[in-house]
């Protein structure tokens, strides 16, 4: 057994199975590790069947020609149900958890790309608390994300400091948590590092006075939608189909069509108008998602191992791309109260956010989503905090 530190909401994670409505097993390709493969070479040489050379990484398991795994069973591992969990490879038998080292010390957290997640995640404010818990497997390779000016528990307490800025209840909403962490970010950026843990929470308690004049642009919401249908596209697969819901809704309630093949957004004189109608309704409304955004940052930071990890690689390329998420996850959730009504069901809100997730938590490189963002502005703060306001 090893100690290591636990988000909370992995404590009541349980597999929904055959009942899980967008399940890990269809359309990813899960890696098969080495120790799995000589597992599997070892003690039941039937299943390398099941494994195949992929271009990205040695193995990963075989899909049919619908893109599902297949070892998938009834909506069931046919492995797991076989032969025991310990035959599974680290990318089946972890996910949806994360797990990364600062040091001597282990953190696991977990990704709101799967649905049950995303369903405990909007349970409640403390999905991210960690906890010390004992668990009886590691995943073969830990990156240590650990830099070398600092101790652990130095780590440790920045990264408290960040989650506890996602998740103040006493903001005026999660965009204002987050252009706090934006603004602390970039602050720290400044600084030698070794000056971040006496640092981080001075600049996160007094960023409201160092926030910029925001500069907003009529054309940020259709641009937002632009720029995920472009990283899709890049990616070179057809959004699943609670992703492409998702962004169907975002079309339909911002009065656009999306040009597929040549990745073009094609506004009217009704496209405006559309998403005025859909601010007056967020002014009214938008409270009750509060806490939404909020547990959804949170999650955020906890899954990059924020500031020390995330996408891209210094503070500000990392946080810009937690915003223009934010802002997207945002749009989508005000889209779905003009689709719906202004109280969204509880399981369009989860659709919403791990459909987005699924596809963003995901993307193998930054690089081409900071350069769209470049693009836009949004690497600049003021563009930034006109593009959440």
């Amino acid at each position: 057994m090893t100690d290591l530190l636990r988000a909370r909401v992995l404590s009541r994670f349980t597999c929904l199975g055959d009942k899980c409505e967008d399940t890990c097993c269809r359309g990813w390709s899960m890696q098969v590790d080495a120790a799995t493969l000589s597992h599997y070479k070892r003690d039941a040489p039937e299943l390398l069947e099941a494994v195949e050379p992929a271009k990205e990484t040695p193995w990963i398991m075989r899909k049919d020609a619908g893109g599902v795994c297949v070892k998938l069973e009834g909506g069931l591992c046919g492995i797991h149900k076989k032969y025991g969990e310990t035959f599974l490879g680290d990318a089946c038998y972890f996910y949806p958890r994360a797990t990364r080292r600062l040091g001597d010390s282990i953190v696991m957290t977990a990704t709101m790309s799967c649905p049950e997640i995303a369903r405990l995640v909007l349970a409640g404010d403390d999905a991210a608390a960690l906890e010390e818990v004992a668990v009886s497997r590691l995943p073969q390779e830990l990156r240590d994300y650990l830099p070398p000016e600092f101790t652990q528990q130095q780590a440790l307490v920045i990264h408290h400091a960040f989650l506890g800025a996602a998740n103040d209840k006493k903001a005026d909403g999660a965009e204002q948590n987050f252009l706090r962490i934006a603004s602390a970010s970039r602050s720290l950026e400044r600084i030698d590092k070794k000056e971040w843990s006496a640092m981080a929470a001075y600049y996160l308690q007094h960023a409201d006075a160092r926030l910029p004049t925001a500069q907003p642009n009529i054309n940020d919401p259709f641009n937002l939608l632009h720029a995920l249908a472009g990283l899709i596209a890049a990616s070179k697969k057809k959004p699943p189909e609670r992703l492409a819901q998702t962004i169907a809704e975002m079309e339909t309630m911002l009065a656009v069509s999306l040009d597929w093949e040549k990745i073009l957004i094609h506004a009217d004189e009704k496209s405006f108008p559309a998403y005025l109608k859909l601010q007056t309704l967020w002014k009214k409304h938008g409270e009750y998602y509060t806490p939404v955004l909020r547990r959804w940052l949170t999650m955020q930071l906890s899954l990059a191992m924020y500031p020390f990890g995330g996408f891209g690689r210094t503070l500000s390329e990392r946080v810009t791309v937690i915003g223009v998420r934010l802002a997207t996850f945002k749009l989508a959730l005000m889209c779905g109260c003009g689709m719906y009504g202004a109280v969204l069901p509880q399981e369009a809100v989860v659709r919403i956010m791990q459909s987005l997730s699924r596809f963003m938590d995901h993307l193998a490189d930054s690089a081409f989503s900071l350069r769209i963002y470049a693009e836009t502005g949004w690497m600049e703060e003021s563009r930034m905090r006109g593009l959440l306001e």
